[in-house]
């Protein structure tokens, strides 16, 4: 499925918070699955270009809400394969942070 396919499939699917979601992409094509309660999740994405897993608070009636949560999901996992740089912190700022 595309990303607009994707989008449409999460917001279909009613998650709740202590769900565990897997997400990947292979090429421009996604896919996902909920994990099952008190089953193994997959350890391995073989294939896939870049994978996540997440939970939380899922904005489930809130359109522009969950287009939001979607498109930082997948920076987020764009990120880990060499996307944008989304630091939250800069790099001369030692470790741990303070406010």
């Amino acid at each position: 499925m595309d990303r607009a396919e994707l989008f449409d499939s999460l917001g279909q699917a009613l998650l709740n918070p202590e769900d565990i979601v897997y997400v990947e992409r292979r090429g421009a094509q996604y896919s996902w699955h909920r994990v099952i309660p008190g089953a193994v999740p997959p350890t391995s994405s073989a294939g896939a270009d870049v994978w996540m897993y997440f939970s939380g608070d899922w904005p489930k009636n809130d359109f522009e809400r969950r287009e939001a949560f979607c498109e930082d999901m997948l920076a987020e996992m764009e990120s880990m394969a060499g996307g944008d740089d989304r630091c939250r912190w800069p790099l001369d700022q030692p470790w741990p942070q303070m406010h």
